[in-house]
C-alpha cells in the first residue's frame, strides 16, 4: 500500500492537473488508504462541496463515495497503470442520507459486497471526522469486456 503523505498527495494531484483536471481535484478528494478489499478517501469542507445552507452538498457526498467505490473495484480487478483493466462504470447508485455537517471532513470507506463476472456491488459508508454516519451509498459497477 502506498504512503499517502503530503508529498505523495501533491504529486498525485499534479498528475491529474497535467491531464486537464477532473472531479477528484474539483472536490479536493484525498486517498487515505487503499487495498483490494477497502478504500478510504476524505473530502474537506470547502466552497466547492458546500450547498447553500452551508452543509455538504448531497451530490458531493455521493461523488466521494462513487470515487472510492470505483477505486476499490479497480484494485480488486488487478488493474494497474502498467496493466489497466476495463474501467468499472457506475450503472446504479443509491444514497441514504442520514445527517449532515458544516465543518471538517467527510470520509468514505468503500468495500465490495458482491463481485460477479461483470457486475460488482460496493457499499460505502460516509462519516464526518467525528465518526458520525452521514450516508450509506450502494453502487453497482460494470466492467465492459471483463
Amino acid at each position: 500500500m502506498p504512503e499517502f503523505d503530503d508529498e505523495w498527495y501533491e504529486a498525485w494531484k499534479h498528475r491529474m492537473q497535467e491531464g486537464g483536471g477532473n472531479i477528484i481535484l474539483a472536490l479536493g478528494l484525498r486517498p487515505v488508504e487503499e487495498s483490494d478489499e477497502r478504500v478510504v478517501m476524505e473530502m474537506p469542507m470547502s466552497a466547492n462541496v458546500r450547498q447553500g445552507t452551508g452543509v455538504f452538498a448531497a451530490g458531493a457526498l455521493m461523488q466521494l463515495a462513487d470515487v472510492a467505490a470505483t477505486i476499490v473495484c479497480q484494485r480488486s480487478s488487478g488493474s494497474t497503470p502498467e496493466d489497466p483493466k476495463p474501467f468499472p462504470l457506475s450503472v446504479q447508485i443509491s444514497v441514504n442520507l442520514l445527517r449532515n455537517t458544516d465543518r471538517g471532513k467527510a470520509i468514505a470507506e468503500s468495500r465490495i459486497v458482491h463481485r460477479g463476472r461483470t457486475m460488482t456491488v460496493v457499499e460505502s459508508k460516509v462519516h464526518d471526522d467525528a465518526g458520525r454516519l452521514l450516508c450509506i451509498v450502494t453502487s453497482t459497477h460494470v466492467a465492459p469486456g471483463r
